[in-house]
């Protein structure tokens, strides 16, 4: 291996681990907007991600985790009013949607937009969320305001809450990656899905039973307009 090679190599290596700074987040930013994927903290887990106009990035993370396609990716948003142009949503549910986010919650929901393979689900619905974490919210703005994404974890494992905790291999895989430390929630979220006619929640996650029953609530209300 040349110099050049090490120099290349060395700088790869950096960027799987960087502490979190505004300059490394905009050297993120880019690796996502030039087609990488990255690893990044959310007020719940590390996720790993990428851009949904990547279609082969989204391919990669399939890959990695070792999951199949079937079972679609999540959809980062930098803001409620993203949702709207995403999922079947109407303009009059945005009151609602920003009583809910951001926050630890995954609405899933018919999508009225295409994406590719693995951003939709084989039924045609989208898993959306705007994650309550500074660092998260920063990143989709810089890097295009929509990220696919899953945790950074292989399928079945257990969800890092903690930079330490995702697996090396993971890391090593990835293109870049942010270390904020640990995950302020610490746990996966609640998932629920919309549709016309009910609300199921799929998953409690790491909300309380308090915060459950106050969106479902909401989402009850969404439905009903």
């Amino acid at each position: 291996m040349n110099e050049t090679d090490k120099t290349m190599g060395n700088e790869k290596a950096d960027i799987r681990s960087l502490p979190y700074t505004e300059a490394n987040l905009q050297k993120v930013a880019k690796v996502i907007k030039d087609g990488g994927i990255a690893v990044f903290p959310t007020d719940t887990v590390y996720d790993i991600g990428c851009s949904v106009k990547k279609p082969e990035a989204l391919k990669r993370i399939f890959k990695i985790k070792d999951r199949p396609l079937s079972q679609s990716l999540s959809i980062l948003i930098s803001r409620p009013e993203v949702a709207l142009e995403i999922g079947d949503f109407k303009d009059k549910d945005l009151d609602l949607l920003k009583k809910i986010w951001p926050g630890p919650w995954t609405l899933i929901i018919k999508a009225k937009v295409t994406l590719g393979q693995g951003g939709v689900g084989p039924d045609g619905t989208v898993a959306l969320r705007c994650p309550d974490h500074g660092i998260a919210l920063e990143l989709l703005r810089a890097s295009g305001d929509t990220l696919a994404v899953s945790s950074a974890n292989f399928s079945g494992g257990r969800s890092p809450v903690r930079f330490d905790e995702v697996d090396s291999e993971i890391l090593e895989k990835a293109d870049a990656a942010i270390d904020a430390g640990v995950c302020p929630l610490g746990g996966e979220t609640a998932i629920a899905r919309i549709d016309r006619k009910r609300i199921s929640i799929i998953r409690t996650g790491c909300v309380s039973k308090d915060e459950i029953a106050r969106v479902e609530a909401l989402l009850s209300q969404l439905i009903q307009n």
